[in-house]
């Protein structure tokens, strides 16, 4: 078993067993390495995995904090934007407008495990359905798993798509968090909303199916057009738990 693997269950079954309550702020990187004998690559791998499940997060700045997995509400299967769009009957359209190599955030390069000077891509779209402004979608994604993504034209073709069939960039899961915000002047603009208008954001983590982390992206939905609906179940829990 690798490494990070060996790690990510480890810490996890700590996690899950309560030995560090939620709020509790994990080791720096720093330690941890040190502690594991580990490069900070295969920490970070391990980290992803964690975060995947929802047992932890990352804040730049503060360190790595432990969650309460119970509080967060996972979906049952990984769509894409046009996936969901024509699963509710729409006609999904892609307006790309940039694409760039930039230098990643502190948050990004956290994420990632990159290393002083890779670069990512920052894909800007504007997403229609039937036509119709939608969201603001900025997709953030390191050049090292998919270089020469500019040569692809993401109005026409999935990214999804080709992120499985041209890299082998399989994504599997995603961790995705709502708030509700006041929009930009430029978000305005292209959804076409007015003033007084709110908008739903949706920050979304999505990994491939060997645990690499590949993308980071920030969906802007039109608030009136645009609604999540989260499938949960309660587990059953056993008589001889007192469960009830």
């Amino acid at each position: 078993m690798p490494i990070y693997l060996q790690i990510a269950e480890g810490i996890g079954a700590l996690l899950k067993e309560g030995v560090f309550p939620p709020g509790y702020f994990l080791p720096s990187e720093r330690s941890l390495c040190e502690q594991f004998g580990i490069s900070r690559m295969t920490l970070r791998q391990a980290m992803g995995l964690l975060d995947r499940e929802g047992l932890i997060d990352s804040h730049r700045g503060r360190g790595t904090i432990v969650t309460s997995g119970a509080l967060r509400k996972k979906g049952q299967e990984l769509k894409s934007f046009s996936e969901e769009i024509r699963e509710r009957g729409g006609k999904p359209e892609s307006q790309v407008l940039s694409l760039e190599r930039k230098i990643p955030s502190e948050s990004a390069l956290a994420f990632f495990g990159l290393t002083e000077g890779q670069k990512v891509y920052e894909i800007l779209r504007l997403r229609l359905n039937d036509g119709e402004p939608l969201a603001v979608e900025l997709a953030c994604i390191p050049e090292r798993l998919c270089p020469g993504l500019e040569r692809f034209d993401l109005a026409k073709n999935s990214l999804t798509q080709i992120l499985g069939e041209t890299y082998g960039l399989h994504l599997e899961s995603c961790v995705e968090e709502f708030t509700a915000e006041v929009p930009n002047v430029q978000i305005r603009q292209l959804l076409g909303l007015t003033k007084n208008s709110a908008v739903l954001v949706a920050n979304r983590k999505t990994f491939a199916d060997d645990g690499r982390a590949v993308e980071l992206a920030r969906s802007t939905y039109r608030g009136d057009r645009y609604g999540a609906i989260v499938h949960s179940v309660r587990k059953k829990k056993s008589v001889l738990n007192g469960g009830n």
